[in-house]
């Protein structure tokens, strides 16, 4: 009794870790969409809360997501219908001359199923637990989709940064070129070098066509979240973002792991096969049919009530497969969870370093590398100019200031891939622009 006791504990302790695992889940996992929003750009200026704004107002899986539910809750009002009652005629001692149907009996009755063990109530546990797990779901997709608008978002962002650089490096080579032609013709520049400098000026040209076509194209991907057209759109983001709270937040990460998505979802699953495995039992359990009706009897004339009840005899368990396959399901479940948090701690763990480092080579860029490169550049072209150093020296600095100004362009991308990937990882939004 002691031990039948400690099980029964267990087993409430153990349905009081899932139910609570799996409202922490729900918690987290909110994507940042405002579906009352009806966001209208009034000019070409899109910041990411826009976007996201409008995404939530016309993109179609927000209502998709609404049917989604509604089906899971039908199912749940499935689950507690009754059966329909059935209606029952007989013929007895009849033949087919007029003296026999004269001596026949004739019987009508209702019968009702009546399930008093159970079955109805785990079958709508079993239509709540489905309920739990869309709902469920569609957290995980919204928060998908959020994370994809993010991520095309800070592409466009990216790419239009990219013609920005590549623009200047055109408007650059143009003045070198001008420069040249200006010291040519007072015989204080070599033919050369204005070869070279009008070779540099058409690569530059060259690239800045490429990176246009590249930001229209990532604008077509991004404005198709809310099937809108390419209006030439400009990604507004902040120039230098402040990453101070991104590192605090980074430092809670571990505490996340119970709520990974593998994680959520393995627990999910588990409820489920813990539901069908009650409605197994119960369905294992015999189901009564009580009937009445109606007897006359053509002899005599004579009228009776009917009154019965039947019920299937347990002899055979015919359910003890189904269980035993859920148990072992149960128990599978409970080792992938098991791997699955050991794989989450190693993921957040290696992602936030990866982060870390991109953040400390952005702040060592943007704080050291850039400023001394433009420094530097400076000087040059100014010697440059007084016919004290030669073209190719001045196109080294340029060339190495100009991929300088792209690393940090793609180091900040870089940094806001890594952020999803930690926020896709973990459902905790780390990183969000907001309008000022």
């Amino acid at each position: 009794m002691k031990g039948k006791i400690q099980v029964l504990i267990a087993s409430i302790l153990a349905i009081v870790f899932v139910l609570s695992s799996n409202a922490r889940a729900l918690e987290s996992w909110q994507a940042p969409f405002d579906t009352t929003a009806n966001k209208e750009l009034v000019d070409s200026f899109v910041s990411l809360e826009d976007a996201l704004k409008l995404v939530a107002a016309e993109n179609p899986a927000f209502r998709s997501f609404s049917f989604q539910l509604k089906a899971a809750k039908s199912n749940l009002k499935q689950a507690g219908l009754w059966s329909n009652p059935e209606l029952g005629a007989e013929f007895e001692e009849f033949g087919w001359d007029a003296p026999g149907f004269r001596e026949s009996e004739f019987s009508i009755s209702v019968a009702q199923e009546f399930e008093f063990f159970g079955q109805r109530g785990a079958r709508k546990n079993a239509a709540r637990v489905q309920i739990d797990a869309t709902r469920l779901q569609v957290k995980l997709s919204a928060f998908d989709l959020f994370l994809e608008t993010k991520q095309r978002f800070y592409a466009l962002a990216h790419a239009q940064q990219n013609v920005t650089l590549s623009r200047k490096s055109v408007e650059l080579a143009k003045e070198i070129v001008t420069n040249i032609n200006y010291r040519l013709e007072r015989g204080a520049a070599l033919q050369s070098e204005l070869l070279l400098a009008r070779l540099e000026e058409q690569r530059a040209q060259l690239a800045l066509d490429q990176t246009t076509q590249d930001a229209i194209a990532t604008e077509a991907v991004l404005v198709s979240l809310w099937s809108g057209k390419p209006l030439g759109l400009k990604a507004s983001t902040e120039a230098e973002p402040d990453f101070t709270p991104l590192l605090d937040k980074l430092t809670h990460l571990a505490n996340q792991v119970d709520s990974t998505r593998n994680i959520i979802q393995l627990q999910s699953n588990a409820e489920i096969l813990r539901a069908e495995k009650a409605v197994a039992i119960t369905e294992a359990r015999p189901t009564v049919t009580l009937s009445g009706g109606f007897k006359r009897s053509e002899a005599d004339n004579s009228k009776s009530f009917l009154f019965g009840v039947s019920l299937p005899i347990p002899f055979f368990n015919r359910n003890q497969g189904t269980k035993e396959s859920i148990d072992a399901q149960l128990r599978s479940l409970e080792y992938d969870i098991e791997q699955s948090r050991i794989e989450a701690i190693s993921n957040t763990r290696s992602h936030t370093i990866l982060l870390m480092n991109l953040i400390h080579r952005h702040a060592v860029l943007d704080s050291l590398l850039l400023p001394t490169a433009e420094e530097a550049y400076r000087i040059l072209q100014n010697t440059y100019e007084a016919g004290r150093l030669p073209y190719t020296q001045l196109l080294e600095a340029e060339r190495i200031l100009n991929d300088l100004n792209f690393e940090h362009n793609d180091l900040l991308l870089a940094i806001q891939e890594q952020v999803i990937k930690l926020e896709s990882l973990t459902g905790v939004v780390l990183l969000l622009e907001r309008e000022n």
